[in-house]
């Protein structure tokens, strides 16, 4: 017997922005990859989903950077004297895009240096490049860094830029660098909207001067190969995952042991998810690969 498909129900996703529109998102024709005995899987993974619409992305941005608030106001002996430090703080504060590990102009700090603008509210001439604020704190510059993207998967997109040595008027240096001889003078922030506890674990290590406060911290239940996932019920818990890989498998997915294009996702991390912008190599293959004839969920670009 096939399973009745609730098409009802995704259309009300649509509607209410929980999905991206029919045009960019397919979940018919994805449900078409899976045999009818794979079909309550399939929906079960399908289910646990998560999009992150453009409105959605600009609040837990903002949310994010609220957070900073209770970083510089702690311990402050009075309501002025928190509000004073807070002011200070974003007036002098300087806001610097993540490049990727190969910088390029695709890169997603361009566009949440332009949220930085007009959802923080944040001055345009205090949003700069790498090298502008290496160049500005090598003169003598002072204020605090807050660094914006919107995921962190492994962090070495980040521990890349915080490591790369940027060429300046003054000479080439990196924030690794530039944070020792401004200790104490300067803070550095990073407010992604989403973190792994893989990324934030590999950015303390190896950032220790950056203070990492996301939106949200993503872990093992937000995996759809772990254990203790989230999505699967506890009688799928070892079913779950044999499904993602042997669809995955069908698809044409290779296995690639974690590397970009990996049947698990980037890092193994086996993510289902998608913002309104795109979605990160995190994210499980078997949603947008179109290999072999496979219908994708979403398409790159598309959202």
């Amino acid at each position: 017997m096939t399973t009745q498909l609730p098409t009802d129900k995704w259309r009300y996703m649509v509607t209410t922005g929980l999905w991206p529109k029919r045009g960019n998102f397919d979940p018919t024709s994805w449900m078409s990859n899976f045999h009818d005995e794979e079909i309550p899987l399939a929906l079960r993974l399908l289910d646990g989903f998560t999009f992150f619409s453009d409105e959605l992305v600009k609040q837990m941005f903002r949310s994010a950077f609220i957070n900073i608030s209770q970083e510089i106001v702690r311990d402050k002996p009075s309501k002025n004297s928190a509000q004073t430090s807070w002011i200070n703080f974003v007036d002098s504060l300087v806001v610097v895009r993540v490049t990727g590990e190969q910088p390029n102009d695709a890169d997603s700090g361009y566009a949440f240096s332009r949220l930085a603008r007009d959802i923080l509210m944040l001055p345009e001439g205090r949003i700069v490049s790498p090298e502008t604020a290496l160049d500005y704190f090598m003169r003598g510059g002072t204020g605090d860094v807050l660094f914006v993207d919107d995921f962190v998967g492994s962090g070495n997109q980040f521990c890349e830029t915080w490591k790369r040595p940027y060429t300046t008027s003054n000479g080439t240096v990196s924030f690794k660098e530039i944070s020792s001889a401004i200790r104490n003078r300067t803070k550095f922030f990073y407010c992604p909207v989403i973190c792994t506890d893989l990324g934030k674990s590999k950015i303390n290590q190896e950032c220790s001067s950056v203070k990492i406060l996301p939106a949200h911290y993503f872990g093992s239940k937000q995996s759809a190969l772990t254990a203790d996932s989230a999505i699967w019920r506890d009688d799928m818990r070892t079913e779950g995952p044999n499904f993602v890989k042997e669809a995955s498998i069908r698809a044409g997915i290779p296995d690639l042991n974690g590397q970009v294009g990996c049947w698990q996702g980037f890092y193994k991390l086996g993510l289902a998810l998608a913002f309104s912008h795109g979605f990160p190599d995190a994210t499980l293959p078997i949603f947008y690969s179109s290999d072999k004839g496979w219908k994708p969920l979403i398409r790159k670009g598309a959202l």
